[in-house]
């Protein structure tokens, strides 16, 4: 291989690690997306890198100053390939993210270069540019958003112009210039095509313009929808076919009629809604609107409840340790709480799963090794821990009696340092660290009341807010394991049982949920003092909680201002 090659090489492999890991900056991404655009070599060497997983990491065990280190070894000279070391690092993530990856976060509107004739001589894509990105128009909100191809974007981050994004599931909340907000539920096909028109090809989007935002569109293959200062859903079917309902307002409609000899779209004909009006426009004849029943339930006036964000103590390669504030919608309001205001919790049963390591944090252990469960960093925690298939339905034993070999119920049960009111939205925040080879959504797990009446009742969280797919979601620092020589089917032999600390070479993100205990059957109000937690034993891999506490019981009436909500 040539040096120029080599560089090349080199300098691939940096735009992707850069891409996966979300470091690229803009610069970066548009060279990226030229390379794979015109040059075939390149995107063969990323399908390539696909089909390496054999020469993945093993875990082996290396003597460093005293200590049991585990460590990623690799079988294979890194000499022999100077472009090792990226793969070392970014492999293990890049072979479980789809080919559709590049092809989905790279290319605006126009099509996959891999699907692109080599040998045409007509294709005419020019490479993105900063002014194709719509800067007066931002990605407000997600909500359990799932992008095909591609990770989803951060907040507040503008969209690129005419750009495809393929929303497979969840929600998104897009942001205009003269304040505008589109609520998009995936599955949809949307682009934006200005700071007041949005394109949406299938799927439904619930829109906002308020004063001052009149003129703002909505285009669909059948109709363009022009808001007149109101609140409307638009609902675009796989056959083209477009529903319009109108719940405030008023919403002009105007239908589109293709010019075959000029190759153009030419607007035919205005039709108006008001309030509770809704009108089908079918494919093929638009101009023909047809009376559908009104449903107010299909507007999307907020995302749901959830756990937006978090801010954490920063090392200065940009890995997370102590948490410092998190960031909740309640009731379609939203709080951000300082670590200072949330309600710890403490270990008080636990009994393990089998497995080989049930503490991570640091080297040295603290006195009481429950503790990394209670201190505020969401790296160290109780993990493992304990599980069944079957959700509770009486109270968990926690009567230990070891001598008779009776451990009580396998799990983990906490108590709050004060009660936590159950309030609108979540009540409780959940951290878990997790990597890319478990599953993207976070580790299920049950939660159960203390203490079983009448209205109570088990609840099994299957996906978290806040997934390895979500920006949000931080990278922490690197973690010891502590292995046990034995299975901790107690709090006391978690204490007293020999472990020996090993290093992890795999980088863990720390992925949150909030749990609203209303779904446990508590009344709107009540007082919970503890929870009990299970793995739900669903599949191979078991949830490991890092940081567990309440949240503040919420005032009303209460103001959607950030810097007031405290309680």
């Amino acid at each position: 291989m040539s040096e120029a090659n080599n560089a090349d090489n080199c300098r691939l492999n940096d735009l992707i690690a850069g891409l996966i890991d979300g470091s690229i900056t803009d610069d970066q991404f548009h060279r990226l997306d030229q390379m794979l655009k015109d040059d075939p070599v390149s995107r063969q060497h990323y399908l390539d890198a696909l089909q390496i997983h054999e020469d993945l990491p093993e875990v082996a065990s290396l003597s460093n100053e005293g200590q049991t280190v585990e460590v990623a070894s690799q079988k294979r000279e890194t000499e022999s390939n100077p472009s090792f070391a990226f793969w070392q690092t970014g492999l293990a993530i890049a072979l479980l993210l789809p080919i559709a990856f590049l092809v989905g976060a790279l290319l605006p509107l126009g099509g996959s270069p891999l699907a692109q004739n080599a040998n045409s001589q007509t294709a005419n894509i020019q490479p993105t540019t900063h002014k194709q990105i719509v800067n007066d128009v931002r990605f407000a909100n997600l909500a359990h958003a799932r992008f095909f191809g591609e990770m989803p974007p951060k907040i507040n981050v503008s969209p690129l112009k005419n750009r495809d994004y393929v929303l497979k599931e969840g929600m998104v909340e897009l942001a205009f210039k003269r304040g505008a907000s589109v609520i998009i539920e995936g599955p949809a096909v949307f682009r934006v095509e200005s700071e007041e028109r949005l394109a949406l090809d299938v799927g439904r989007c619930s829109v906002h313009a308020p004063e001052g935002a009149e003129g703002f569109q909505v285009e669909t293959p059948e109709v363009n929808v022009i808001d007149r200062g109101t609140r409307f859903s638009v609902h675009v079917l796989e056959d083209n076919a477009t529903e319009v309902q109108v719940v405030e307002g008023a919403a002009d409609i105007y239908g589109k009629k293709t010019i075959a000899r000029e190759n153009v779209q030419s607007e035919i004909f205005e039709l108006r809604l008001k309030p509770a009006e809704a009108r089908r426009f079918s494919y093929g004849d638009s101009q023909e609107a047809v009376t559908v029943p009104y449903k107010a339930d299909q507007y999307q006036r907020q995302l749901p409840d959830r756990i937006v964000a978090y801010e954490a103590t920063m090392s200065e390669d940009g890995r997370a340790d102590e948490l410092l504030s998190v960031q909740v919608q309640r009731g379609g309001e939203t709080y951000k709480y300082p670590v200072e205001d949330l309600i710890g919790s403490q270990i008080t049963h636990f009994h393990a799963q089998d497995s080989h390591g049930y503490l991570i944090g640091e080297a040295a252990l603290p006195v009481v090794h429950s503790s990394l469960a209670s201190d505020r960093s969401i790296c160290t925690g109780v993990i493992n821990i304990g599980g069944s298939q079957q959700q509770l339905t009486d109270d968990p034993i926690l009567v230990v009696d070891e001598s008779n070999g009776q451990y009580g119920t396998p799990g983990m049960a906490i108590r709050f340092e004060r009660p936590v009111k159950n309030g609108p939205g979540a009540d409780v925040v959940f951290f878990e660290l997790q990597v890319f080879s478990n599953p993207l959504d976070g580790d299920a797990f049950h939660i159960s009341p203390l203490e079983f009446r009448d209205g109570l009742h088990s609840h099994t969280v299957t996906s978290y807010d806040l997934t390895l797919e979500s920006p949000e979601a931080l990278k922490v620092q690197p973690l010891f394991l502590q292995k046990f020589d034995n299975v901790p089917r107690s709090l006391s032999q978690l204490e007293s049982f020999r472990s020996t600390p090993m290093i992890q070479a795999v980088k863990f993100q720390a992925i949150a949920v909030g749990i609203d205990l209303s779904d446990l059957g508590y009344e709107e109000g009540a007082e919970v003092e503890g929870l009990f937690f299970q793995d739900a034993l669903n599949d191979d891999d078991i949830v490991d909680p890092t940081f567990i506490a309440g949240l503040p019981e919420v005032e009303r009436p209460q103001p959607n201002n950030l810097s007031k909500a405290k309680p």
